[in-house]
């Protein structure tokens, strides 16, 4: 019984469920981005409609210079993106995804620009759900 009480303890301190509701949640929500970057070992894909905001953008740029792997699909930016492997595609690409290191997804409603962490309502939702991750990281893999 002890056993089962630290396997079921040592599996919920490294599960990660957290649901965002902006503007009220939003600085909470991009701290959290800003971590996942940081710390990705080896890749950060991202499929998303607008990016438009230069911290995250610059905190892209050094981890890939870090040596891990980034790929972002936009339709729109207001940034630009340093040796890291960015381009539209030929259809509308209104997504809000970020997978890291294939193991932990964000998605949502927010575009990653100033306006959404900041005056928008949106609902932003990062998980390490195994049956999710396993459909976002297949989708991703169709846009290329």
């Amino acid at each position: 019984m002890r056993l089962f009480i630290i396997l079921l303890l040592s599996i919920s301190i490294y599960a990660q469920d957290s649901l965002y509701f902006f503007p009220q949640d939003a600085k909470i929500a991009k701290d959290d981005i800003e971590k996942l970057i940081k710390s990705s070992k080896h890749s950060i894909d991202i499929a998303m409609y607008n990016f438009g905001d230069k911290k995250l953008a610059t905190l892209l740029d050094k981890a890939q210079k870090r040596g891990v792997s980034v790929k972002i699909f936009y339709d729109k930016k207001d940034v630009d993106f340093k040796n890291i492997d960015a381009k539209t595609l030929k259809r509308k690409l209104h997504t809000k995804i970020a997978i890291f290191d294939k193991k932990i997804v964000v998605f949502g409603s927010p575009n990653w620009t100033k306006k959404s962490f900041k005056d928008n309502y949106e609902v932003l939702y990062i998980t390490d759900d195994k049956k999710l991750l396993a459909m976002f990281n297949k989708f991703f893999q169709t846009l290329d």
